[in-house]
């Protein structure tokens, strides 16, 4: 039976303080819970209508569950329109970069939940397997971080930590998006190295100008100002990332 200290405590892991503290995170909607449950993330409990229980028999094998009713479905979750199912994981610790990986990306500054879920997206898409994240970065278990992702944070690590730290140990010819720098368009395309997007407030923080790096830039025909972080990494990702 869902009584209303599980509500509350589902609740408390919209907030980042404290998933920290429990070391927990909420992973909601029918496509983002089987793509949890096919993960190594270890999960606690998996709360769902009585529906999708039965529609989804061919996973559940081994999980806690607990049916719920519409109205604790609703109450559980952070957005507006409730999903069928709703699931608590466990984070996983920060895990060492794997320097040998042919490419990976680094977030400098990405404050946006949405932005960073569709980056871990595009990620997984060209499968880079490991982002490399500034502490001003937004938290990867922000609840719009992992829906917006739509599977992909089971996939794509990401590590926090001094980010000018982890490029310089890297070892790996550093692409840094920029408003000024070679084509992305023109260049030749690298074998492997890491991909550096800045926020879209600030850019790339000034201490990380430092290191060595190639400064390179997407080509405006237009008068935008600037590009989505998003947009940005997977126009730079197609580019330099052999696909076929």
């Amino acid at each position: 039976m869902i009584t209303k200290s599980h509500i509350k405590f589902v609740q408390s892991l919209h907030v980042k303080k404290y998933r920290q503290k429990y070391g927990q995170f909420v992973v909601e909607g029918e496509k983002s819970v089987r793509e949890l449950i096919h993960s190594d993330f270890d999960i606690e409990v998996i709360y769902a209508s009585d529906k999708w229980l039965l529609d989804n028999q061919d996973v559940l094998e081994g999980q806690q569950i607990e049916q719920a009713e519409k109205k604790d479905l609703e109450r559980m979750s952070y957005f507006k329109s409730a999903s069928p199912v709703v699931a608590l994981a466990h984070q996983k610790k920060n895990v060492l970069p794997d320097y040998s990986l042919n490419w990976q990306l680094a977030l400098d500054g990405i404050n946006d939940p949405g932005n960073l879920g569709t980056i871990i997206r595009i990620a997984d898409w060209y499968g880079i397997k490991q982002i490399l994240c500034s502490s001003t970065t937004v938290d990867l278990y922000n609840p719009k971080t992992i829906s917006s992702t739509m599977g992909s944070f089971g996939r794509v690590d990401l590590i926090y930590g001094n980010l000018e730290e982890l490029l310089d140990a890297s070892g790996k010819p550093l692409y840094y998006a920029l408003m000024q720098g070679q084509s992305v368009v023109s260049m030749d395309r690298p074998t492997e190295g890491v991909i550096v997007i800045g926020s879209e407030a600030h850019g790339i923080s000034e201490g990380m100008m430092s290191l060595d790096h190639q400064a390179i830039t997407i080509p405006r025909v237009g008068t935008a100002e600037s590009l989505n972080a998003g947009i940005a990494t997977a126009i730079v990702c197609d580019r330099f990332i052999q696909t076929a």
